[in-house]
């Protein structure tokens, strides 16, 4: 194993140690509503940055001035958690985006269609709540889950990339609820997931 590699990692281990065991970090803040209503779901958008990232490492990490990814829907998130202590909670994100890739021939700059593709990832995730103030949940955790990337050709075209495959999903942030009343909030997140950052409404039942 590369030393790379070997650093992410450990990284990855210390924090599922800290997600797990985090009595250092248990916080004194309270919140009164933490027990009584433990279902939280949230609704949000994120940046399209991870469609960027992958066409370009599937394009060989280049784009040529002749072609570019144009985002048709940013990645929605919809996330159920389920609160099972205070401070830790397990739950599902679901996310969705889809993109077209346009390209041009070298004798215009007229740019056309030439394939189109979604992404469609579901984890189980794991969340390590800080409670500070009393309306504000800082949280982290970690996910793992399963991704499905399909790729539809357009046109007729010789480069198309291989990401028809399904995989594993793993994502890795911290973000935080502020909540506006006793039930609804905003949220914002952000990390490794299918995009760097993203945000939202959260409501607790």
């Amino acid at each position: 194993m590369s030393s790379p590699k070997k650093i992410v990692s450990f990284i990855i281990l210390i924090f599922i140690a800290v997600v797990l065991f985090p009595n250092q970090l248990t916080a004194r803040g309270k919140d009164s509503t933490a027990l009584k209503r433990r279902l939280i779901i949230s609704l949000g958008i994120g940046d399209p940055a991870m469609i960027y990232i992958d066409n370009f490492i599937n394009n060989g990490y280049k784009f040529k001035g002749g072609q570019k990814v144009v985002p048709q829907v940013k990645p929605i998130y919809a996330k159920v958690e389920f609160r099972v202590l205070r401070h830790m909670g397990i739950g599902v994100d679901l996310s969705y985006d889809d993109y077209e890739a346009q390209r041009a021939p070298s004798t215009s700059t007229t740019f056309a269609n030439a394939y189109k593709g979604y992404t469609f990832v579901g984890d189980i995730r794991i969340n390590r709540h800080i409670h500070l103030i009393k309306r504000l949940d800082l949280y982290f955790g970690i996910g793992l889950g399963y991704q499905i990337q399909s790729i539809t050709n357009i046109i007729n075209t010789r480069s198309l990339p291989k990401v028809g495959s399904n995989n594993f999903a793993f994502e890795l942030t911290i973000g935080g609820r502020f909540y506006i009343t006793k039930r609804i909030g905003i949220y914002i997140e952000g990390g490794i997931a299918r995009s760097i950052l993203q945000g939202g409404l959260a409501v607790r039942l």
